[in-house]
């Protein structure tokens, strides 16, 4: 049996891979044995935060008759990372004989005590189906007005097709606890008030130079610079979310895990709301708001201290005010081309991320050994 997670965020560039790569390494050290199932499609991030360049992922398994012993990389003991990124596509074209043998072979992943689904960002149809599947979803969002708004665009839309899971926020790169208590409050007051969803946190993480220096370093910042704010962060995040599971969300079957992700991969997804839906708020621009008034809050104070009392007598107000504009428009109309603009941008960004990483593989092959 095993406790499985999915990390996911609605914006690109939170931090995300980072979090599930550290949060893997913590585990690790409390004796369990933990899978990173990298689920970044066509960008494969997990392997450049470590320098990997795998020989084999999870389309060999599905296309090409390989092992998933020959497919998983074995970076410490008790720390594996399952490349699987470009395999995610074929997922959803499998005929029958083909999902049930797949399920066969992933199913043997119960070995493991800790399956962590490393997703893109964004609200792709793979991303919804793995955060569906799961039992416990981690969302990392940072305190920018877009991270926020993304995030709860993803939240609804998981809602929207029916998510019953435990959903945890993470908020990473704030410059002190005030801020990401701020952020966390708001984030929580409208994904209940308008999703029906009682968001929890698991903690923060503080911005952190040591971070930026482990990636350059391509080692997990953790077991590089142990004592440093981000890995405190990292080691309190770990253990509350060990000590919030209990055992009905460690009870996982392997075999109906992956039916039930697979056949949501095969699924269509509800990007649209019902007619009821439509008629109600919308929580964007609140959200908006409320990422804009941390960054002003931020910069007119430089010691980061930020008054509890004014500021929510201040957003009570707006929140009335905005809650009647928000009235006057249709929520699709908002929604809708907002998720067509983060799809595009997503793909475009996937393919220049390639294009960057062959580059950078190809420069370093004509290198030759350092």
């Amino acid at each position: 049996m095993s406790r499985i997670i999915t990390i996911t965020s609605g914006k690109g560039g939170v931090g995300k891979t980072n979090i599930s790569l550290n949060l893997a390494f913590h585990l690790s050290t409390h004796g369990y044995r933990v899978c990173l199932f990298d689920a970044d499609l066509g960008l494969g991030n997990i392997n450049i935060l470590l320098g990997l360049q795998p020989e084999y992922d999870l389309s060999d398994v599905i296309l090409n008759g390989r092992n998933l012993e020959d497919v998983i990389i074995k970076i410490q003991d008790r720390v594996h990372i399952l490349p699987a990124s470009s395999g995610l596509e074929e997922m959803a074209n499998l005929e029958a004989d083909q999902t049930k043998a797949l399920i066969g072979s992933l199913s043997k992943m119960n070995k493991y005590d800790f399956l962590l689904f490393d997703t893109s960002a964004g609200i792709s149809k793979t991303v919804i189906s793995f955060c569906l599947a799961s039992s416990e979803v981690v969302l990392v969002i940072t305190p920018e007005p877009t991270s926020l708004t993304d995030s709860f665009a993803l939240l609804k839309i998981l809602r929207l097709n029916g998510f019953t899971g435990e959903a945890k926020v993470v908020i990473n790169q704030c410059k002190n606890t005030d801020t990401a208590t701020l952020v966390y409050r708001k984030f929580k007051s409208a994904a209940v008030k308008y999703l029906g969803i009682d968001v929890s946190t698991i903690g923060m993480i503080y911005q952190d130079p040591k971070v930026v220096e482990a990636v350059r370093q391509q080692r997990p910042f953790l077991t590089l610079y142990p004592v440093t704010n981000a890995s405190k962060c990292i080691r309190q995040m770990g253990d509350r979310l060990l000590s919030a599971g209990g055992d009905e969300l460690k009870e996982v079957d392997m075999v109906s895990f992956w039916s039930s992700c697979l056949q949501l991969i095969k699924s269509p997804v509800s990007y649209l709301s019902s007619k009821k839906e439509k008629e109600s708020h919308t929580s964007e621009p609140l959200l908006q708001r409320a990422g804009e008034e941390t960054q002003r809050t931020l910069q007119q104070d430089q010691k980061g201290h930020l008054p509890d009392s004014p500021l929510e007598s201040a957003a009570t107000e707006r929140d009335v005010s905005d809650e009647k504009s928000a009235g006057a428009m249709n929520p699709e109309q908002a929604l809708v081309p907002i998720m067509e603009k983060l799809i595009r941008n997503i793909s475009s960004l996937s393919k220049e991320l390639q294009l960057l990483r062959g580059t950078i593989e190809g420069h370093k092959k004509s290198l030759g050994p350092q």
